[in-house]
Formats: structure tokens, C-alpha cells, sequence
């Protein structure tokens, strides 16, 4: 039976969950040159339930190492903390639990985290995030490093010329990009890149028999992303407005604050609800880092 396809799968991670392209894009990294595929084991977490963590890709490669790779439109200064999360999680799947109890060293995979930026600012080529300028304190006992990658595409970027399934795809989100700058139909620009993409061999064996996928998962990514965009002014907006009508029955300087207050506080309950960085959040409802953790946690968000 036909495995059905999730058309809400981005398609950075339709072409990467393949061994091939995931060792060619390891080297490209690490500057390796491992040749069998069949020495990767994709270990990704697909999150079977509503609230059951899920990252973009992971795997094993030789059992020395496991690798969690992700892929964001903005740059997440929390990610350190996701991959936290999620390398915890993959440990407990890797790992028999009981083996932690014995008196001899078990050894591990070494972890590795990567990020790969493509969204519309400006962002260095290279970066790193540490999970340490989260610490309350100056200092703790643990460390977590992701490197950052922009992906955007460029001809002479390092990693874009050593992966090539990754410079195809930089190459075809660029032509997407493109035709919407000419304020071509986000149907017509896919159109016209998938065409571009096939005349000029760019991602020529994904493309030969999954042309109605890549339509379909750009299509919706897109439009998810734009829908978002458009529901955090929408969500601001409406949040405010609650709190000044509240403030305004009160009939009070102090009501209309705490209004306005309340009204802001919702909507970032909300938004953190739909997994947005909390940079973003405070910085569109003007509440404090400190407040908006304490609302994630109040609310069994974070």
C-alpha cells in the first residue's frame, strides 16, 4: 500500500529526509567524506500527538554522532533551549533508560545542531547561539552551542557549493521569491520556478516524479506563513482593543491600563500557542521577557 503524503510537510524536509542528500549535505558541514548512505539512521521525532515534541530532521550517522537539523524563516534565539528539549527526547529513544544505572560509562552519540536561516532580513552567513545567554545567572554546568546557516542564496556561499541538493533548494525558494516581488500570484510564481528549476537542472530527481507535492507543500507553507503574519497584527489589534473597551467600562485611567494590560497578555498566551519566538511576541505586545515566561509557564506552554 501507497504511503499517503503529508502535503503540510515543508519541502525542506521532503528533500533531506533522504539518506543521500543528508550525508551530502553532513560533509558539506563537517567537511567529511563519507560515501555510504546506509551508515545514516533517520532518528527524526514526528510528534504522533498534539503536544508531543517534533523537530525538522535528526539522524545517526556511524552511531558516533546524532545530528538535529532545522529549518526557520526567522532566527529563534531559543533554539538552543528547543534542541535542549529535543536531544533529551531522542536520547530516551536511542538510549535504553536502564543502561544509566550501571556502573560502567555508556557511551552516546555526540550531538551536533544546526539551524538553516532563509527568511527575508539580513542575516550573517555564519552564527552561533549558546544556550548559556539564556541563563538567569552569569554561569551554570551546562552548555548547548547551534550553529546558524543562511541559506539564502548566493553563488559563492560556502555550503550552497558543497550541497548540492541544498543549493537547489536555495536556488528554487529565491525563484518563488522573485516572481512575488513582481507581484506574480504565489500559484504562478511556484509555477514558474518549478519550470525554471526543470530547465536548468535544479532539483532534477525530486522534481521528476513529485512535481504535484513541491506545488502543494509550497503552496500551503506560504500561505501558512503569510496567514500568520497576518493573524499576529490581527490578533494585537484585537487584543488591545479588548483591553481599551474594558479600561473604557471601568471608567478609569487605572481600568483602561489594566485593560490594555489583559488585552495584550491574551494575545501573547495565543500567540505562544502557535509556537512563535517570544522575541517576536515581546516585541509586538511591548510585555517583558521575565512576563511572557511567566505566562508560558502559568499557562503549560513552556
Amino acid at each position: 500500500m501507497k504511503a499517503k503524503r503529508n502535503y503540510r510537510d515543508s519541502l525542506f524536509r521532503s528533500i533531506f529526509n533522504n539518506k543521500k542528500n543528508l550525508l551530502s549535505l553532513y560533509n558539506a558541514l563537517e567537511g567529511t567524506d563519507y560515501t555510504d548512505a546506509k551508515e545514516i539512521r533517520i532518528t527524526t521525532l514526528r510528534g504522533t500527538f498534539f503536544n508531543d515534541l517534533k523537530n525538522d530532521i535528526s539522524f545517526q550517522i556511524r552511531d558516533q554522532y546524532v545530528v538535529l537539523l532545522e529549518h526557520q524563516s526567522t532566527v529563534n534565539e531559543n533554539m538552543p533551549l528547543r534542541c535542549l528539549f529535543y536531544i533529551g527526547k531522542l536520547y530516551q529513544k536511542i538510549v535504553d533508560e536502564r543502561l544509566a544505572y550501571r556502573e560502567h560509562v555508556v557511551k552516546i552519540p555526540a550531538p551536533k545542531f544546526y539551524v538553516f536561516y532563509n527568511g527575508s532580513k539580513d542575516e550573517p552567513e555564519e552564527s552561533e547561539l549558546h544556550l548559556s545567554d539564556a541563563f538567569a545567572a552569569e554561569s551554570g554546568a551546562l552548555e548547548l552551542k547551534v550553529k546558524v546557516y543562511n541559506i539564502n542564496y548566493e553563488e559563492n556561499k560556502r555550503l550552497l557549493r558543497q550541497c548540492r541538493a541544498l543549493r537547489d533548494y536555495s536556488i528554487f525558494v529565491s525563484r518563488v521569491r522573485e516572481s512575488l516581488q513582481q507581484k506574480q500570484s504565489l500559484s504562478r510564481a511556484i509555477q514558474e520556478a518549478i519550470d525554471y528549476c526543470r530547465t536548468h537542472d535544479i532539483m532534477k530527481d525530486f522534481l521528476s516524479d513529485k512535481v504535484k507535492e513541491v506545488y502543494d507543500m509550497v503552496n500551503i507553507e506560504w500561505n501558512m506563513d503569510t496567514a500568520k503574519e497576518v493573524w499576529l497584527e490581527e490578533g494585537i489589534e484585537k487584543g488591545i482593543a479588548m483591553g481599551k473597551a474594558e479600561g473604557k467600562v471601568e471608567g478609569k485611567a487605572e481600568g483602561k491600563a489594566e485593560g490594555k494590560a489583559e488585552g495584550r497578555m491574551e494575545t501573547a498566551v495565543e500567540l505562544m500557542k502557535e509556537k512563535f519566538p517570544l522575541e517576536k511576541i515581546a516585541k509586538a505586545t511591548k510585555l517583558s521577557m521575565e512576563k511572557l515566561q511567566e505566562l508560558g509557564r502559568i499557562n503549560g506552554l513552556l
